[in-house]
C-alpha cells in the first residue's frame, strides 16, 4: 500500500533545461481561482505493458488549496518511466519533476500580488537534474472597467527573480535567474470574438559558464472595421530568441535561435452563398551552434549556422448552397536555407573554402504547389455524393552540383465517395479513388531511383441496425503499380496489394447486457512485376487476423456506474515467402532446396476488462489479456533450387511458446472539492 501510495506522488516532468518562468504552471499568475473550483488533490497512476519485456508507468498528483481569501497554492509532482526487463539496468528512463507555485494578492481589488514558484527535474537516464526558485511581483487590472459585460480584457505584468541550478555531465552549475513578463488581451469585438494579444517575456539565467536566455513578443488580433463589412482582417507578429548553452568536448556548445514571423488572413464574403479566404505568412528562422573552450587543451570546434526563410499562402473560395457544396484551394509553400561558417578556427583561405564547400553541400531549397478541390451533392435527402480531387508537385532544388537530392514530386489524387440512407436503418457506403505518383531525380547519381507509381483503392462498408443489432461491416482494397523508369531497373519493379476488411456485430441481449465480435484482417502481398506484360511473380505475403468476441454487463447506482467486459482475443500473424532448406550433412545431394515458408505468431487468450466511474471522483479503468504466444515455422519443398535466406531442418523445427499477461491500468481520484 506504501508503495501504491508513492506511485501515485509521482508525475511526468519535462525534460527541458533550467529556463526562467518555464515551468508547466506558466509565467503568469492570472489571479486566484474560484473557491467553488478549487481541487485540494487529484491523483492519477496509469501503468501498462507495452511488450514482451517492456512497460509504461506514469503518475501524478496535483491541486489547488485555497490558504484563505487573498492565498492560493498550486502544486504538482510525478514521473514517468518506461521499464525494459532485459536491461542492464533495467531501467531505460525514469523522469522525475515537482511544481509547487503560491500566490498571495496584496490588495482586496486584487491589482496586486507576490508569489514564488519551485521547480526540479530530474532524468535518471540522461544524468540531469535541474532545480529553479522564482518570487515574483504582478499587477494586472481590467482594460475596459466602464464596460460591465467585459471582465477578460485585461493586462499583466509580472518582474520574475530568483536562483537556477543545472547538473549534468558530471558539472554542477548554479546562478541568478531574472525576467519579466506583459501581457495584454483586449476584447475590441465582444467576448464572443477573438481579441487583440500583446505579449512580451524575456528571461536569462547564469548558470556558471553558460547562459540561458529567451525573449519573445508576439502580437496578434482580428478586425472587421466596419460594422456589417464582408471584410474581417487578421495579423499577426512575432519575435523569437533563445539562447541555449551545454557541454561538448571541453567546450560550451551555444545554440543561438531567432525567428520573426509576420502572417496576414482575410476573409471575404462575397455573397450570401460564397466566401474567399486567403492566408499568407512569412517566417525567418535562423540558427547559430558557436563554441567557446573551457580550456587551452580542447579541441576547438566550428562555428557554423544557417539561414532559413519560409513562405507560405493558402488562398481559398467557398460555395455552399443547401443541397451543392464546393470548395477550390491554392497552397504554395516555399523553404530555403543557406549555411555559413565562421572561421573559428582561424582556418586559411583554401581550407576555409573546403569547409564551406561541405556545409554548403546541405543548402536546399523546397517548393510545394498544391491545388485542391471538393464537390459535395445531395440529390435527395438520403444520398449524398462526394468528389475530390487535388494535384500537387514537390521541387527541391540545390546550388551544390554535389547533392543528389535534386528531386522533382507530382501527385494527382481523384476520389469519389457516395453514401446512401435506406429504410430499416441501412447505411451503405462507396469509395473509389485514381492516385499517379511520379519521382524524378534530376542528378545522374539518383536517376536509377525514378519511378512512377500508379494506385488504385475500392472502399465499400455498410452499416445496419435492426433492432437490438447493430452490423457494421468496412473494406478498403488498395492496389500499387510501382514501375521504374530505366530499362536496366526493371528488375525492381514492384506490385503490392493490401486488403483491410473490418467487421462488427453488437446484440443487446437485455438492457444491460451486450454481446459484441469485431473481427480485422489485413492481407498484404508484395510481387514483383513485369510492366511491359503486366504480369507479376509473387515475393512475400502477410496476412495478420484479430478476432474480439465478449459480452458486457453495466450496473448504475446513485454512487457511480460499473461495467465487466469478459471475452477472448485471437491476434495471428502469418508471413508467407520463398527460402532455401539446407541439405543434412549425410544427404548424398549437397545442394539447396527451395521451400515455400509460412512463419506463424499466435497470441490468444481470455480477455476481462474493469471500468468503475463513482461519483465521489474516483475512477478506474483496468484490462487484462492473459496471452498464450507461440511462434512457430511451416513449409512445403518446392522444385529447383532458390538463392537467398536459407535454414537447416533444425531450425524451422525450432518453435517457442510462452504465457504473456497484457495489462492496462489507468486510476484518478480526486479529493477535496471540484
Amino acid at each position: 500500500m506504501a508503495g501504491l501510495i508513492l506511485l501515485f506522488f509521482l508525475v511526468p516532468a519535462p525534460r527541458a533545461s533550467a529556463q526562467v518562468g518555464a515551468t508547466p504552471f506558466g509565467p503568469v499568475f492570472r489571479g486566484l481561482r474560484p473557491a467553488g473550483a478549487d481541487t485540494a488533490l487529484f491523483l492519477l497512476a496509469q501503468a501498462r505493458r507495452v511488450g514482451v519485456s517492456t512497460f509504461v508507468q506514469t503518475s501524478r498528483a496535483l491541486g489547488y488549496l485555497q490558504l484563505g481569501p487573498r492565498q492560493q497554492l498550486r502544486y504538482r509532482v510525478g514521473s514517468d518511466w518506461i521499464y525494459d526487463s532485459r536491461g542492464t539496468p533495467p531501467f531505460v528512463r525514469q523522469d522525475y519533476g515537482a511544481d509547487v507555485a503560491h500566490v498571495f494578492m496584496l490588495d482586496a481589488a486584487q491589482h496586486w500580488h507576490i508569489g514564488q514558484q519551485l521547480h526540479y527535474d530530474q532524468s535518471r537516464a540522461n544524468a540531469t537534474r535541474t532545480g529553479l526558485w522564482l518570487g515574483r511581483l504582478g499587477y494586472q487590472r481590467r482594460l475596459r472597467p466602464g464596460n460591465a459585460l467585459d471582465t477578460l480584457s485585461q493586462l499583466h505584468l509580472t518582474a520574475l527573480g530568483g536562483l537556477a541550478t543545472d547538473h549534468r555531465n558530471g558539472r554542477s552549475d548554479a546562478g541568478l535567474a531574472y525576467g519579466f513578463d506583459a501581457a495584454a488581451l483586449y476584447f475590441l469585438n465582444g467576448t464572443a470574438a477573438p481579441p487583440l494579444a500583446l505579449r512580451v517575456l524575456g528571461t536569462r539565467a547564469q548558470l556558471g559558464p553558460r547562459t540561458m536566455q529567451r525573449l519573445v513578443a508576439e502580437a496578434a488580433g482580428e478586425q472587421t472595421f466596419l460594422e456589417n463589412a464582408p471584410l474581417l482582417v487578421q495579423g499577426r507578429l512575432g519575435f523569437r530568441t533563445n539562447r541555449a548553452e551545454d557541454y561538448l568536448l571541453g567546450s560550451v556548445q551555444r545554440i543561438q535561435s531567432d525567428t520573426v514571423l509576420a502572417q496576414a488572413g482575410a476573409t471575404y464574403k462575397v455573397n450570401e452563398y460564397a466566401t474567399l479566404r486567403s492566408d499568407n505568412s512569412v517566417l525567418l528562422p535562423t540558427r547559430a551552434f558557436l563554441y567557446r573552450r573551457l580550456s587551452e587543451g580542447a579541441d576547438t570546434l566550428q562555428d557554423v549556422g544557417y539561414r532559413q526563410r519560409e513562405i507560405d499562402t493558402r488562398q481559398e473560395l467557398r460555395f455552399a448552397r443547401p443541397k451543392l457544396q464546393a470548395s477550390i484551394t491554392f497552397n504554395y509553400h516555399e523553404r530555403t536555407r543557406a549555411y555559413y561558417l565562421d572561421n573559428s578556427r582561424r582556418l586559411n583561405a583554401p581550407r576555409l573554402a573546403a569547409a564551406l564547400a561541405r556545409e554548403q553541400v546541405k543548402d536546399i531549397t523546397e517548393q510545394t504547389t498544391l491545388w485542391q478541390g471538393n464537390l459535395t451533392w445531395l440529390p435527395t435527402a438520403r444520398h449524398a455524393l462526394a468528389l475530390l480531387g487535388s494535384a500537387q508537385l514537390l521541387r527541391v532544388d540545390a546550388p551544390s552540383k554535389d547533392n543528389q537530392q535534386i528531386r522533382d514530386e507530382a501527385q494527382h489524387l481523384a476520389r469519389l465517395t457516395w453514401t446512401g440512407r435506406w429504410a430499416g436503418a441501412f447505411r451503405t457506403t462507396l469509395g473509389v479513388a485514381g492516385e499517379y505518383r511520379q519521382t524524378v531525380f534530376i542528378r545522374a547519381g539518383l536517376s536509377a531511383e525514378n519511378y512512377t507509381d500508379h494506385l488504385l483503392h475500392w472502399e465499400p462498408g455498410f452499416t445496419w441496425a435492426p433492432g437490438k443489432w447493430s452490423i457494421r461491416s468496412n473494406y478498403h482494397l488498395w492496389v500499387s503499380y510501382q514501375v521504374r523508369d530505366q530499362a536496366t531497373e526493371q528488375a525492381r519493379n514492384r506490385a503490392s496489394r493490401v486488403l483491410e476488411q473490418t467487421q462488427g456485430i453488437t446484440y443487446q441481449l437485455r438492457p444491460r447486457l451486450l454481446l459484441l465480435a469485431d473481427y480485422v484482417r489485413r492481407e498484404n502481398r508484395v510481387g514483383q512485376l513485369d510492366w511491359t506484360k503486366f504480369r507479376e511473380s509473387p515475393l512475400d505475403t502477410s496476412v495478420t487476423h484479430d478476432l474480439n468476441i465478449g459480452a458486457r454487463q453495466s450496473w448504475a447506482g446513485p454512487k457511480g456506474s460499473t461495467s465487466l467486459r469478459l471475452g477472448y482475443r485471437l491476434l495471428e500473424q502469418r508471413n508467407y515467402g520463398r527460402a532455401a532448406l539446407l541439405p543434412d550433412a549425410s544427404a548424398a545431394n549437397p545442394a539447396v532446396s527451395l521451400i515455400y515458408l509460412h512463419n506463424i505468431t499466435r497470441q490468444q487468450g481470455p480477455e476481462v476488462a474493469v471500468e468503475r466511474r463513482a461519483t465521489a471522483g474516483f475512477n478506474l479503468t483496468a484490462s487484462l489479456w492473459l496471452q498464450w504466444m507461440r511462434t512457430y515455422s511451416t513449409y512445403t519443398v518446392g522444385k529447383g533450387s532458390f538463392i537467398g535466406t536459407s535454414y537447416s531442418a533444425a531450425d524451422l523445427e525450432r518453435e517457442t511458446s510462452r504465457v504473456l499477461p497484457y495489462f492496462e491500468l489507468t486510476a484518478e481520484w480526486r479529493v477535496g472539492r471540484r
